[in-house]
């Protein structure tokens, strides 16, 4: 017995080494932040009638959201959803240029779209960034964008629908670090 307290104080001893270990406060310098940033872009909405009356509609839309600090030196990658919905009787080609501060074409998105009846509803999503997506500079860079609607069906509307109209819509969504 009286070799019990010393083996009681040996593993006592061998607990209180074998359980410990150095702290590594370096490992904050490695942590990380990434948060997702989802909204809404542009929407535009144009008639059959404009569309007959002038061939074709264009509008640039000054966006000057992608070249902010906040965003520009924090987005690491994302994605574009257009969505169009064509009630029109026509076939019509879109056309989104994203322009630069000089009005350089930097990127661009071509969709056609065939004919109502029945409505037409298409979405189409266009990656940016890491890993497969286009170069995240293009949005960085981007100040506006011109929307070129082109009609290729005459200028008579025989559409059977009531108020009938091409929607363009847009959101889009982001991965930004928030701390590194």
């Amino acid at each position: 017995m009286k070799n019990s307290p010393n083996l009681f104080y040996f593993f006592w001893l061998l607990t209180i080494l074998a359980c410990s270990d150095a702290q590594n406060f370096d490992q904050a310098k490695d942590l990380e932040v990434i948060t997702e940033a989802t909204g809404p872009m542009v929407y535009l909405e144009t008639t059959e009638d404009l569309i007959n009356t002038t061939g074709g509609v264009s509008q640039n839309i000054d966006f000057n959201g992608f070249n902010v600090d906040l965003f520009a030196d924090r987005v690491i990658s994302g994605s574009i959803i257009f969505q169009l919905e064509n009630s029109t009787s026509k076939q019509l080609d879109i056309r989104i240029d994203f322009l630069d501060e000089g009005g350089n074409t930097l990127d661009f998105e071509l969709f056609s779209l065939n004919p109502a009846p029945p409505t037409v509803i298409s979405d189409y999503e266009v990656f940016y960034g890491p890993p497969s997506g286009k170069s995240i500079d293009i949005l960085k860079n981007t100040s506006s964008f011109q929307i070129s609607i082109l009609n290729n069906s005459g200028n008579t509307s025989v559409s059977s629908l009531p108020d009938p109209k091409l929607i363009f819509r847009s959101s889009a969504s982001f991965k930004l670090r928030v701390l590194e």
